[in-house]
């Protein structure tokens, strides 16, 4: 330890000597000071929160933009944003000279930072077999039916979760987060992607009651949709009576059963008296006039996440929050060669079986082009809506946005729809949506137009926290005969082979083996049939990028779509059939493999 000479306290004046002495004294003491100062910067980091965007074109809303200017963070906030602004002596000179600052982008509705749920080994999936722990299928516990909605996001949320990195290195800065699970999986909250822990992070708490038109695992209760409706009806009238009960005891105890405390009962009070909406996924056009059936017999404040096939009720959502999903059908790739066959086979008669298959493809092309012009329609109907991320891949959002403008919907529109529209749906507008000073430091920093096509996401400012990103090189085409680099070879390894696969559709189950073969540049592979007759399927159009593999097949004249990300000796990802509807698929490297 560093001991300082003590200072005597004398009068200086008294002789000269004693006066240079402390002079000296004072000099020592100055000089040991600065020194113990210098070991203290030494031991720590030199950290700011002060940071400088200079000559930035800032996108202040969706209709308004300010060009050549300079945005100061300091403290978690936008402490200045104009042309003539002074920099502050302690900022941070971020060098963004041309890029684009936009406001940090918000989720209407997601499961960012909640671990997908694990299926134990040995559970039944699907409906096909019974819980063994459930001894009465028609009254089964809570947690078994999906009804558990005094569950907190604060309980679930994981900082570590990859889906947080993922969705902010996108330009998401916030999001309404909901627990997963099945009816009643739990209450929202507004989450901020940055922190070590759910304190950290949740801005708001339980801002809603999530629920879903999704039956219980097995044979259960409720495991249709009918019975779900039956059941929300049941528990919330239950729940008025026990408020009443409840408020009734508060006034006067005397003659009153004292009432007894539930979760879950309690769980719908907010929303009974009007502070919260029920958050309800609609993922088709059944299940939006299922939701605003209920809305319109129960009497509660209803918003509609995860919408699709909203086509026919733009009318009827004029007045309710709704977060558009951005989990499209898979685009269909353009294959030269193939539609090169294609115009061939045009030129010969067909036959009975594949007339029907063109008519069948003729529909699903409708059904695609319905689906990336139903944000167009709504916004031209006068449907104000957010986008909801909850079942979309990170890599594809981007892609389906850009999809949406291509047919129709303006950039405006869709700048809303990450911005401001969610924002005001979740009550944030005044400290969110826009950059203004004063508001909360939630930023996205792009080295060109968002939505162009070449944009890179350089900065995300997530509370004040700044995060930085490298520009993607552009990739360079192989020319032909060239070989693969060491990463492609090693990719190849670890992906070529035998895996099984399982995919639960409408509540059945389909097994079998996936083989991926790589040969001279190409990949090809096939499926085996599920139903176990030998025969197996060629798969089409198969393409590697990354760790994530493509491709389709065709089975009785309709295209099957895969898309599959690959992770060690596991996989999982999804199955599309158009229209219908995409389909988890997961699987693990064969034994023989390894």
């Amino acid at each position: 330890m560093l001991i300082l000479p003590k200072i005597i306290p004398i009068s200086c004046r008294e002789n000269s000597n004693l006066s240079i002495m402390c002079k000296q004294i004072f000099l020592i003491h100055l000089m040991l000071c600065s020194v113990v100062g210098l070991w203290a910067q030494a031991g720590a980091k030199k950290v700011t929160n002060t940071f400088a965007l200079t000559n930035v074109t800032v996108v202040q809303s969706p209709s308004e933009t300010l060009e050549g200017a300079t945005v100061i963070v300091k403290d978690g906030l936008i402490k200045a944003v104009g042309k003539n602004v002074k920099i502050p002596f302690d900022a941070k000179r971020i060098k963004a000279d041309s890029m684009y600052v936009y406001a940090g982008f918000i989720s209407g509705a997601s499961h960012i930072g909640i671990p997908k749920i694990e299926k134990k080994e040995g559970e039944s999936r699907g409906r096909r077999g019974r819980d063994p722990d459930v001894k009465d299928p028609g009254n089964p516990p809570n947690d078994k039916a999906g009804i558990q909605p005094e569950r907190s996001v604060r309980d679930l949320l994981k900082a570590e979760d990859k889906s947080i990195a993922e969705m902010r290195k996108l330009g998401f800065t916030a999001a309404q987060v909901m627990p997963r699970g099945r009816m009643l999986p739990g209450k929202a909250s507004l989450v901020f992607l940055a922190g070590d822990n759910a304190n950290d992070m949740i801005a708001q708490e339980d801002i809603a009651l999530f629920s879903q038109l999704l039956g219980a695992n097995g044979r259960i209760y409720p495991s249709t949709v009918i019975g779900v409706m039956s059941k929300l009806r049941d528990l919330y009238h239950q729940a008025e009576q026990a408020k009443t009960h409840s408020e009734g005891y508060k006034k006067s105890s005397a003659g009153m059963r004292r009432p007894t405390s539930d979760p879950i009962l309690e769980a719908f009070f907010p929303l009974i008296e009007g502070d919260q909406h029920l958050v309800m996924r609609a993922i088709n056009a059944k299940d939006i006039s299922r939701a605003l059936a209920l809305q319109k017999d129960l009497g509660y404040n209803l918003s509609l996440v995860e919408v699709k096939q909203a086509w026919d009720y733009a009318d009827k959502l004029k007045d309710i929050p709704v977060m558009l999903s951005l989990d499209l059908p898979a685009a269909k790739k353009d294959d030269k060669k193939k539609k090169e066959a294609e115009e061939e086979e045009e030129k010969k008669e067909l036959t009975e079986a594949e007339k029907e298959m063109e008519q069948l493809e003729a529909r699903r092309a409708e059904a695609m082009k319905q689906y990336e012009k139903e944000a167009a329609m709504l916004a031209s109907k006068g449907v104000v809506f957010g986008f909801s991320t909850m079942n979309a891949k990170a890599k594809d959002i981007r892609p389906n946005i850009k999809r949406m403008i291509d047919n129709g919907l303006s950039e405006s529109q869709a700048l809303a729809a990450l911005t401001t529209v969610p924002a005001k749906m979740l009550g944030i507008d005044k400290v969110a949506g826009t950059v203004e000073k004063g508001k909360v430091a939630n930023l996205v920093v792009s080295d060109a137009p968002y939505f162009g096509k070449d944009a890179n996401v350089r900065y995300v400012f997530v509370d004040g926290q700044i995060f930085e990103y490298e520009a993607k090189p552009k990739k360079k085409k192989k020319a032909a005969g060239e070989g693969a680099t060491p990463a492609d070879a090693a990719a190849i390894k670890k992906i070529a082979g035998e895996w099984t696969y399982n995919i639960n559709a409408m509540g059945q189950e389909m097994n079998g083996t996936l083989t991926l073969t790589h040969e001279d540049g190409e990949w090809n592979g096939v499926m085996s049939d599920p139903t176990g007759s030998g025969e197996d399927t060629d798969l089409n159009d198969v393409e590697l990028d990354d760790q994530t593999v493509t491709f389709t097949i065709d089975n009785q004249g309709m295209t099957v779509e895969f898309e599959l990300d690959f992770d060690g000796k596991n996989y999982t990802g999804t199955a599309s059939v158009g229209a219908m509807g995409s389909f988890e698929i997961d699987g693990k490297r064969k034994p023989d493999n390894n």
